[in-house]
């Protein structure tokens, strides 16, 4: 994904934010090894911008606002293989419903490629039946 497209999809992920009342503050002092985190109870994230995989920031943001739009409990942390962890999970689907109408919003249905969505944006490989699933159903609407 090229640059200004993926700060197009940050700042549409901003956007986002803000009309559910999310908090979000973005860093580049943390360790590149630090993940980003939600605290639901506050409708607040933090989104490292300094995490080694730059192309992961995107599935990153979009979780945490997930936990956040899903009322989970507690302060919680990005981990691209917390696959079994039903709260992690669900954050991340949601992350992914949020990123496919973000991103597939100016693309037609013979454009559209889950692919390369996958690819761009890092999706864990747990999550890309679920992310061709959501696609789908994008453009059924």
């Amino acid at each position: 994904m090229e640059a200004s497209s993926m700060d197009d999809l940050l700042t549409e992920l901003f956007e986002f934010a803000f009309e559910h009342g999310i908090a979000v503050t973005t860093t580049h002092v943390l360790s590149k090894d630090t993940p980003s985190v939600s605290r639901p109870s506050k409708n607040a994230i933090i989104v490292n911008m300094n995490w080694h995989t730059k192309k992961e920031i995107p599935m990153q943001f979009a979780h945490e606002i997930g936990h956040v739009l899903n009322e989970d409990k507690g302060t919680l942390y990005y981990c691209s293989t917390a696959s079994h962890n039903s709260i992690e999970y669900g954050a991340s689907k949601t992350g992914i419903k949020v990123l496919v109408s973000l991103y597939f919003q100016n693309v037609s249905p013979d454009e559209a490629n889950s692919n390369t969505f996958v690819k761009q944006l890092a999706i864990p490989s747990y999550m890309e039946p679920y992310t061709e699933d959501c696609i789908r159903e994008f453009y059924q609407k």
